[in-house]
């Protein structure tokens, strides 16, 4: 017969354990080129005391996975049935690290570079999101000359890194959401990390398929270029609602495929200008249970402003919902890294994401596990194991 205690054991529900603190690492795509680069930067990882990757499996356009839908990124070297990204899981589960797949969801080719056959540009040109400065020039040409328009008018302007593709252009939500269900379904990943789901300033987007839906949705007709001037509020409300649209169906799209996995999205720390100057309404994302954690890119070097940044978006997400600090390790010496991460510690973070992998030597990688990521680091800068402490 079982003891009272023994009983009342099994009445009393089970606690949820505290989740751990968040020691991520971003991999951009230079880490896949080959097998000895996936096993090394999964070594490095490990050694540094990371718990979790991050990895850029779509880049521009490109797949650093098996794909049926998208192009194989031509970088890759090695055989053809060389797969980065199962070979990265496998080594990674067998150190202990989770594995996210970071997806650059709008950013989808450099300027300049030829694309690989198959790439998503070459096969739907009119895609591409157009800048207001060429807006007229993009209502008369030819789909095929959109590319070439676009980068002869924006090449050169630091906030635009290369080729958008439209959330406004019909068939580029659901191709997305079918380039999420197949590499979610395909790999055993841990989470799905969205980054560039914003716009690249207020100056897009003013494709024809963007003008055009918002010129019927206040049913009007005539020149295009006339609603947003006339409406410049509801032209802003339309593409930050597109981007929130774009969000939700990724987010579902993952979790229909793969129950249980952690939606995360790398979004600009500043909700103001997030929302008012890239559209990215992260705030109701979060509020709205679209992602499970977000992580504001606070890349600044300033200890202060980075911790208010932190703090600030702590205020917005709450104090339930994982927020992860991300760290511009590429802008900082491993002192200054350290430095973030025990600021993010006291801050209210649930943790750290460094960008990215490239950014550390490689007698780093100890001395960022002895002076940022071990239990004695970890207790004197104030995490406990049922979370981070509270913003001071």
């Amino acid at each position: 017969m079982r003891s009272l205690a023994a009983l009342l054991l099994l009445a009393t529900p089970a606690l949820a354990q505290p989740a751990p603190e968040m020691r991520g690492l971003w991999v951009v795509r230079t880490a896949l080129l080959s097998p000895d680069t996936v096993d090394r930067v999964v070594d490095q990882a490990a050694e540094g005391g990371l718990n979790a990757l991050f990895v850029q499996v779509r880049g521009r356009g490109d797949a650093f996975y098996e794909s049926k839908l998208v192009a194989r990124s031509e970088l890759i070297r090695g055989p053809r049935d060389f797969d980065p990204f199962a070979r990265l899981i496998e080594r990674a589960r067998a150190r202990g690290l989770e594995v996210h797949a970071w997806v650059n969801v709008l950013l989808s080719a450099h300027f300049g570079l030829p694309l690989p056959p198959g790439h998503v540009l070459l096969e739907h040109p009119d895609w591409v999101m157009v800048p207001q400065a060429a807006a007229r020039s993009g209502l008369s040409v030819e789909p095929r000359a959109l590319p070439w328009l676009v980068q002869r008018t924006v090449r050169g302007q630091p906030d635009v890194e290369g080729y958008y593709l439209s959330p406004l252009a019909p068939g580029v939500p659901e191709y997305l959401e079918k380039v999420v269900r197949e590499l979610v379904r395909s790999y055993p990943v841990d989470g799905l990390h969205l980054d560039f789901i914003r716009y690249p300033s207020p100056q897009y987007d003013y494709s024809r398929h963007a003008l055009e839906g918002f010129a019927r949705s206040l049913g009007l007709g005539g020149d295009l270029l006339v609603p947003p001037a006339l409406y410049p509020e509801r032209w802003e409300e339309y593409r930050r609602d597109a981007l929130t649209r774009l969000a939700d169906g990724l987010s579902r799209a993952a979790r229909y495929e793969r129950p249980g996995i952690r939606i995360s999205a790398a979004v600009v720390p500043d909700e103001a200008q997030a929302v008012h100057e890239r559209y990215q309404n992260w705030p109701a994302w979060v509020s709205r249970g679209m992602l499970d954690a977000v992580c504001p890119m606070a890349y600044v070097t300033d200890s202060r402003i980075f911790r208010q940044q932190v703090e600030r978006a702590r205020v917005v997400v709450g104090p339930g919902r994982p927020l992860w600090a991300g760290v511009g390790a590429y802008r900082l010496t491993l002192e200054g890294v350290v430095e973030k991460v025990r600021v993010a510690r006291s801050a209210g973070a649930s943790g750290v994401l460094l960008f990215s992998h490239e950014s550390l030597a490689a007698g780093d990688w100890r001395r960022l596990r002895e002076f940022a990521f071990s239990p004695r680091q970890a207790a004197a800068t104030g995490w406990e194991a049922g979370g981070p402490p509270a913003p001071r």
